[in-house]
C-alpha cells in the first residue's frame, strides 16, 4: 500500500494545486512540498524490501493477453525513487523561498508535482508499456517546466526544442519496446530480460539497444542530441536543479542498466555506447569552458558528468554509473542551488562576468558553491572523487586505453572551467558596474546584464540580501552527502556498495589483467585535476589577474573560437537541415496545397451539398396530389423490381 501512496501522492498534489491553486495562495509551496516528503519516507521504509531478493512487486492492471501492468521497487528503482522524492523534496522547500512573489506560485509547484509524478511513473513501472508512459509523460512535464515563463520568447523556444528533441528519442524507444514485445511476447522486465538473449539474434538485439540508446541520447541530453539542454536554463532556477541535474537527464542512465542485460548481450551495442559517452563527455566540458552564464557552463558540466555515466555503462560497469549518478545528484542539485541563491541576491544577473568579490559578500553561496566544485572535479575526500575513480577506471579495466584517456582528460578540464566559475565569480572585485561592452558582452539582452536584469549599469553595488532558511537550508542539507555519500565505495571489494550491486548487475567476460592498478589511475586523474586547477587560478585567481580582470574577461571573450561559440554548430546543422526545409514545406503547403487544393475542396463539397439540398427541396411543393403520385410512381417502381425478379427466377 505504501508503494502505491508513493506513486499517486506527486499526482494528488498536482491535481489539487492545479484545481484549487489561486485558493490555496502561499500554502501552495508547502502542500506541494510536504506531497513529495512523504513519499521519501514511504520509501525509507519500504527499502528493506526493495532490497530483498527481486524487490518489492504490486499489480495494477492485468490484461487479456496476460500483460500484467505493476509496480517494481528493487535495487535500481529504489536508488532512482529515493533520488527523485529526497533531492525533489529539498528543490520543492527551496523553491518556496526562491519563487515567492510568483503570480503563477501554484502553477509552478503543480508542475513540479507533476514532473515527480512522471519520474515515478518511469522508474516504478514493471513493464516496458509503463516504462514509455512515463518516458512520455516526463516530456510533457519538462516542457511545462521550462516553459514555465512563458512570457519570454526564449523560454517558449526552448520549451518547444526540448519536446521536439524528446520525441526524436521517443521514437527510438518505442521501436526498440515494439521489437521486444514483437519477438518475446511479453512486457513485464523479468520475463522481457529472461528471454531476452534467446528471442534475438546478434542483430536484432543490436536493433533493440541502439533504439533503447536513442531514446536514452536524447533524454540524457548526449551527442548528437544535446542541444536542448543548455537552452532549458530558460526555465526557473529549481526546474534546473530538479530536471538537469537530479532526475529526467539521468533518465537515460536509468534506461540503459535496466535493459542491462540486454547490452552485456551485445558487445556492438556497448562499444556504441561507451564511444558516445566519452565523446559528450569530452564535448560537455570543453564548451563549458567558454560560457559565461552560470547556469550554462552548470549545464554543460551536466553533460558531461553524464557522458561519464553512460560511457561507464558502455563499458559493463553499470554499478560505477549508478554510482556516479548516486553522487551527482546531490553535488549538481547543491550547485543549481547555491547558484540560484547568488542570482536570486544580484537581482536575476547570471552573466559571471558581471560578478565577482562576492567570497565575502554571500559566504553561504561561496561555501556551497565551493564544496560542489571540489565533488564534481574529483577531490579527495569529497564524494565525486569515488565516483568519477571508478568510472575512469573501469573503462581501462575494460580494455579501453583510448576511453581511458578521454575520461582522464576531460576530468583536467571538468577542474579547469569549475574553478573558473569559482575565481569568477568569489574572487577580486564586484563587476556589477562595469559597462558591459568593457566584459566584451555584445548582446546584452541575451546575458543576464543589467539591460535583462532591471538593473542599472551605473550601481557600483549589488543589491545584495542574505537567503531565507528556506533556501539556504536544503543547501545545506545537500553538503552533507555531498561530502560523504561517496565513502559508500571505500574499502575496495568490501564496500557497502559493491556489495549492494554484487548479483543484480549481470557482468561482461573480463578483459585481461589490466596494467594499471586503480591506486595508480587514482594517481594520475588527481594529477590533471591539478593541472586543470593550476590553469584556472593562474588565468582568473592570481594576483595579476586580479588585478586586470576587466581587460582579462575582455581578452578571453574576444578569443573563443567560432566552433565553440557556435557550439560545434549542431544547431546550425539542424536548422539548415531539418527546420528551413520543413519551413519550406510549410510554406509551400500554406501557398498552393492549402488554398488551391484543401481550400477548393472544402468549397465543392459546400457547393455541391447546396445543389443537391436545392434539389430535394424542389420536390416539396406542398400540394397533396403531387405527393399521392409520388407514392403511386414510388409503388409502381417496386410492383415492377419484384415482377421482374420472379420473371427471371421462373426464367432459369
Amino acid at each position: 500500500m505504501l508503494l502505491y501512496l508513493v506513486w499517486l501522492l506527486p499526482l494528488v498534489g498536482a491535481l489539487v494545486l492545479w484545481s484549487f491553486g489561486p485558493q490555496l495562495k502561499s500554502w501552495a509551496g508547502p502542500i506541494g512540498s510536504a506531497l513529495v516528503g512523504v513519499p521519501f519516507a514511504a520509501t525509507c521504509v519500504l527499502w528493506g524490501d526493495a532490497v530483498t531478493g527481486t524487490g518489492l512487486h504490486l499489480p495494477l492492471v492485468s490484461w487479456l493477453a496476460g500483460w500484467n501492468f505493476g509496480l517494481q521497487l528493487d535495487r535500481l528503482s529504489l536508488v532512482w525513487t529515493l533520488i527523485i522524492t529526497g533531492v525533489g523534496f529539498l528543490i520543492h522547500v527551496y523553491s518556496i523561498g526562491y519563487m515567492d512573489g510568483d503570480r503563477a506560485f501554484a502553477r509552478f509547484f503543480a508542475y513540479m508535482n507533476f514532473f515527480v509524478f512522471a519520474m515515478l511513473t518511469l522508474v516504478l513501472s514493471d513493464n516496458v508499456i509503463g516504462l514509455l508512459v512515463g518516458w512520455g509523460l516526463v516530456g510533457v512535464a519538462s516542457y511545462f517546466l521550462i516553459g514555465f515563463w512563458f512570457f519570454k520568447p526564449s523560454a517558449v523556444a526552448a520549451a518547444r526544442k526540448a519536446f521536439v528533441m524528446n520525441v526524436v528519442g521517443d521514437v527510438g524507444i518505442m521501436y526498440a519496446i515494439f521489437l521486444i514485445v514483437a519477438k518475446t511476447g511479453q512486457i513485464g522486465y523479468e520475463r522481457v530480460l529472461g528471454s531476452a538473449t534467446t528471442a534475438f539474434t546478434q542483430q536484432e538485439l543490436f536493433l533493440v539497444c541502439l533504439g533503447l540508446f536513442i531514446g536514452c541520447a536524447a533524454k540524457s541530453a548526449q551527442l548528437p542530441l544535446h542541444t536542448w539542454l543548455p537552452d532549458a536554463m530558460e526555465g526557473p532556477t529549481p526546474v534546473s536543479a530538479l530536471i538537469h541535474a537530479a532526475t529526467m537527464v539521468t533518465a537515460g542512465v536509468y534506461l540503459v542498466a535496466r535493459f542491462a542485460p540486454l547490452w552485456s548481450a551485445s558487445a556492438d551495442a556497448r562499444s556504441l555506447v561507451g564511444v558516445i559517452g566519452a565523446l559528450t563527455a569530452l564535448a560537455g566540458a570543453i564548451l563549458g569552458c567558454v560560457q559565461w552564464d552560470i547556469k550554462r557552463i552548470l549545464a554543460y558540466s551536466t553533460m558531461s558528468q553524464i557522458g561519464y555515466m553512460i560511457m561507464a555503462v558502455g563499458v559493463g560497469a553499470f554499478d560505477a554509473g549508478v554510482f556516479h549518478f548516486l553522487t551527482h545528484a546531490f553535488f549538481k542539485a547543491q550547485l543549481f542551488l547555491g547558484s540560484g541563491i547568488i542570482i536570486h541576491a544580484l537581482a536575476d544577473e547570471q552573466d559571471v562576468r558581471r560578478m565577482g568579490g562576492l567570497r565575502t559578500r554571500l559566504p553561504f553561496a561561496y561555501l556551497a558553491m565551493l564544496i560542489g566544485v571540489l565533488a564534481i572535479c574529483g577531490v579527495p575526500g569529497f564524494s565525486g572523487f569515488f565516483s568519477k575513480d571508478d568510472v575512469v577506471y573501469s573503462t581501462f579495466a575494460a580494455g579501453r586505453p583510448w576511453l581511458y584517456a578521454i575520461g582522464v582528460l576531460t576530468a583536467g578540464i571538468t577542474a579547469y572551467y569549475m574553478f573558473r566559475l569559482l575565481f569568477v565569480t568569489f574572487f577580486g572585485a564586484y563587476r556589477g558596474g562595469v559597462d558591459p561592452s568593457d566584459l566584451g558582452i555584445r548582446h546584452p539582452e541575451f546575458a543576464g546584464t543589467a539591460a535583462s536584469s532591471g538593473r542599472h549599469a551605473e550601481e557600483e553595488e549589488p543589491h545584495q540580501h542574505a537567503p531565507s532558511w528556506l533556501m539556504a537550508a536544503p543547501v545545506a542539507v545537500l553538503m552533507v552527502p555531498t561530502v560523504l555519500i561517496g565513502w559508500l565505495d571505500a574499502g575496495g571489494e568490501r564496500s557497502p556498495w559493491l556489495r549492494y550491486w554484487g548479483d543484480f548487475f549481470p557482468h561482461p567476460a573480463a578483459a585481461a589483467a589490466p596494467a594499471l592498478s586503480e591506486t595508480a589511475s587514482t594517481i594520475v586523474v588527481f594529477l590533471v585535476v591539478l593541472i586543470g586547477f593550476a590553469i584556472a587560478y593562474l588565468r582568473f585567481a592570481a594576483p595579476a589577474a586580479l588585478r586586470d580582470a576587466v581587460a582579462r574577461l575582455r581578452t578571453e571573450t574576444i578569443r573563443v573560437p567560432a566552433i565553440l561559440v557556435n557550439a560545434y554548430y549542431f544547431d546550425a546543422a539542424y536548422d539548415a537541415l531539418l527546420v528551413r526545409p520543413a519551413r519550406a514545406l510549410g510554406a509551400l503547403i500554406d501557398r498552393v496545397l492549402d488554398p488551391q487544393i484543401l481550400d477548393g475542396a472544402v468549397r465543392e463539397t459546400a457547393i455541391s451539398a447546396q445543389w443537391l439540398g436545392h434539389l430535394f427541396r424542389s420536390f416539396q411543393t406542398g400540394l397533396v396530389r403531387t405527393y399521392a403520385l409520388s407514392l403511386v410512381f414510388g409503388v409502381l417502381c417496386f410492383v415492377a423490381y419484384y415482377t421482374w425478379f420472379a420473371y427471371a427466377g421462373a426464367g432459369r
